[in-house]
């Protein structure tokens, strides 16, 4: 048996693992923008809200700020991923040609 490992290569028996493409971020998972309140009149910059209405929009905007930066991140993350996975898939598909040469 140790006549044939001395014969053949080991690179001639690796073993080639596919790459595995990684998950995208959910479209569910986009932050939605929060809905501006009827008392803020946006084309005249003026408003009727009593101060809880305010506070809970701006409270609604700083929470979406959040999940806006949140999502940024995962997207970055991703784009990182599928480079990675690019170039693992290169190095899968030269292991599988050295294996048949």
């Amino acid at each position: 048996m140790a006549i044939f490992f001395f014969v053949f290569p080991a690179e001639t028996f690796a073993f080639c693992s596919s790459p595995y493409a990684p998950e995208p971020p959910s479209t569910s998972m986009r932050p939605q923008k929060p809905m501006v309140p009827y008392c803020i009149d946006t084309f005249a910059k003026t408003h009727t809200c009593s101060d809880w209405e305010i506070n809970s929009y701006n409270d609604a905007r700083r929470q979406y700020k959040y999940e806006i930066e949140e999502y940024i991140r995962k997207l970055k993350n991703y784009v990182r991923e599928a480079g990675e996975f690019a170039s693992e898939t290169v190095n899968y598909a030269n292991c599988e040609i050295r294996n048949i040469g």
